[in-house]
């Protein structure tokens, strides 16, 4: 009797579900959580510098963005006065010939710490005495470091004035070439100094000039008109000649 009863206690405890010490239904151990902080921690580790490297690659294409914007209104600043601004944010120059952009951003550089970009003009060709105009203007950024550099940044835009002055020179001499045929066929006067030919012919005194800001030679004798060119001295190779 009592044999019977211990074996059908073993059978009744063998059909109970055995008992555990850890319930797996509701999370992790130890291991596995020391497991999933690792991985999560190489996943963060990878992702920070490349979301550093992300935000560099924006703030450089901002900056070449801002660089072009600022190299085309130079050019047509120098295209309308021959020379270049005093400063970058000059009334005649910010908001005439560059637009401010959103925020009037368009001049701070993005590696600057709210400083605008660096902006230098100078004399690169020999000027006659008295024309100290500049004929080269340069513009750049800091760069990443956010240091001034000077020549060895590489967001550079470095303008000159040759080009503009150029287009604006050959421009106004093929207008001058035009009124002066039809004066000459005429049976005009086209004796004395470029301004009394000039006036002669019923053109403004804005065409007296070059795109340099040079006064123009004529040379009655061969119906020449000459401009001076980049370096602003007649007689070189950089004359232009109609």
């Amino acid at each position: 009797m009592q044999t019977h009863a211990i074996v059908e206690l073993e059978e009744r405890t063998r059909r109970e579900e055995p008992m555990t010490t850890c319930d797996r239904s509701g999370g992790f151990t130890l291991i596995e959580l020391v497991v999933v902080l690792a991985v999560l921690g190489l996943l963060l580790g990878t992702a920070a510098p490349l979301a550093g490297a992300v935000i560099q690659a924006d703030l450089r294409q901002e900056a070449q963005r801002e660089l072009t914007e600022i190299t085309a209104a130079l050019e047509s600043y120098y295209y309308q006065t021959g020379t270049f601004p005093a400063t970058l944010d000059a009334a005649d120059f910010l908001g005439v010939h560059l637009q401010p952009g959103v925020s009037n951003t368009v001049l701070i550089d993005p590696f600057g710490a709210g400083q605008n970009y660096v902006y230098i003009s100078s004399l690169t060709s020999p000027l006659p005495v008295g024309s100290p105009q500049p004929v080269r203007a340069r513009v750049y950024s800091r760069g990443e470091n956010g240091v001034d550099d000077g020549a060895a940044e590489e967001l550079v835009s470095s303008v000159s004035g040759a080009i503009p002055g150029t287009k604006k020179t050959c421009a106004r001499l093929r207008v001058i070439v035009e009124v002066l045929a039809n004066h000459i066929e005429a049976g005009g006067s086209v004796a004395g100094t470029w301004p009394v030919v000039r006036a002669a012919i019923g053109l403004g005194a804005a065409y007296d000039n070059d795109g340099f800001g040079t006064v123009l030679q004529w040379t009655a004798a061969t119906h020449m008109l000459s401009s001076a060119g980049p370096d602003r001295t007649f007689g070189n190779s950089d004359d232009i000649t109609f």
